[in-house]
This record gives C-alpha cells, structure tokens and sequence, in this order.
C-alpha cells in the first residue's frame, strides 16, 4: 500500500458513468486515479493492461469541497466549417472571413459547468502491480505524462505520503475518513447537521474506455460515523486514518 497527496487549483472529475462533461464528482473517482498513476509511470496503453487497474484504492478529503457553477458558450459545430475557412483566408475574402467558424443556422448557447476550487485529497492505492515503480516516482517527483486533476487544462501538483502501518481490522465503532459501500448503508451511525451523499461511479472501464464494472457509495463532507464494521487502519506520519477501497 501506498498514498500520495493531491491538488490544484481547479479540478473536474467526470463521472465515467455519463457522456457529460459539465458536472463534477466530488471526489477523483478509481478511473482518474488510475490515469494520474499512468502518468506518473508513463503508461500510454494502460486500459489494455488489465493488472495495472486491478488496485484497490481510497480518497480523504484534505480540505473543503468548494464547487463554482459558470455558464460557458462553446461554438457549434466549428469543424465542419475549417475547411472553408481556410479556403477564405487563401482567397483573402474579408466577408467570409468575418463570419468566423461559426454556424449560423445552429447559434450558441450556454452551457454549465462546475468546477471544483483549490481541491485537495489524500489517495490511498493497494494492490498496484507497479507499486515500488510508483513510490520511486512519487517520492522523487517523477511523472512522465502532465499530471492533471480531471480536464487536461487543470494542472495538478502531488506528494508522497509516507505510511508506517496499514491493518484492516473489525471495529465496533469507527469513524471513517473515507467514502463507504452503500452495502454498509445499515451500519451507519446518521447525525444530524451532516450531509450524506449516495455516489455511483465506474470503478473499471475496458480499452475503448466504456465502463466495465461500476460501485456505490456513501460519501460525506464529514466524517462517516459506523458500528460493526471493517475498515482499514492507516498510520501515516501526520495521523491516522480510517478507510474503506473499492
């Protein structure tokens, strides 16, 4: 096992699950996770390689979810037009020119976005069949691909995070820090005042990137109180954490 830190200045983490683009989870789901560690490895093909996303893995919120929703205006259809665009600009024709790439018969509209501000996460990985390959790079600050927090356009930064012991044990009650499986839906301790998110996400997708096999969670700002029920007991140098891995 081993863990990394993770943040940005902006994230979007697209739900494997949908063809949509303009809403976020709040969380990396196991799909980004495993593109950040291809990444950091240098892994071009990696959805061909069914080992390298069988790991097991875990988030930690490190900081406030804070989401920005924004209307943004995409130009519809622009590839269609290239061509006679550039035929334009060989022929110098001003009037065709200024009518630019945009389809007049289909106008624009706006469109929303949500974006996550200033993300930060602790990733745990279990199970990595490239794992000491990983640390190496973790620990030295190694990636060979742009590392990046969901969109390409949203840069990310990572660290390693040293872990000293890691137990899955049965607890009578816990505090988790992570998600849990909805099918620890009946452990749960509910308070009031906190705000429990059911989360549904793809946690393997094949090589043409379609979702193969997807998972339920419970997922909380919060930490997740629950009786009776197995977890993982990371001690780590900072603290200890309590998780759950899908």
């Amino acid at each position: 096992m081993f863990a990394f830190k993770i943040w940005g200045k902006f994230a979007c983490f697209k739900d494997p699950l949908s063809i949509s683009q303009n809403i976020t989870l709040p969380i990396p789901p196991k799909s980004v996770v495993s593109g950040m560690l291809a990444a950091l490895l240098g892994k071009e093909e990696y959805l061909k390689d069914e080992e390298f996303c069988g790991f097991k893995y875990s988030v930690v919120l490190d900081g406030e979810i804070i989401k920005k929703t924004f209307s943004q205006n995409y130009i519809n259809d622009y590839t269609k037009l290239t061509k006679t665009h550039l035929n334009s600009l060989l022929k110098f024709d001003m009037q065709k020119i200024s009518s630019g790439l945009r389809d007049g018969k289909s106008p624009q509209k706006p469109i929303n976005r949500e974006l996550l501000m200033n993300p930060k996460y602790i990733i745990f990985v279990k199970d990595f069949k490239f794992e000491n390959e990983a640390i190496h790079n973790l620990k030295n600050r190694i990636c060979k691909f742009a590392f990046y927090l969901g969109n390409s356009e949203f840069a990310g930064n990572f660290e390693f995070l040293p872990i000293d012991e890691a137990r899955d044990m049965e607890f009578d009650e816990v505090e988790f820090d992570s998600f849990v499986l909805q099918s620890d839906l009946k452990n749960i301790e509910f308070k009031e005042n906190i705000l429990y998110s059911p989360l549904s996400f793809a946690t393997e997708l094949d090589s043409n990137r379609s979702p193969k096999v997807s998972m339920d969670l419970i997922f909380s700002n919060s930490k997740i109180c629950a009786k009776n029920i197995k977890a993982y007991k990371i001690h780590c140098n900072e603290r200890i954490y309590h998780c759950k891995f899908v």
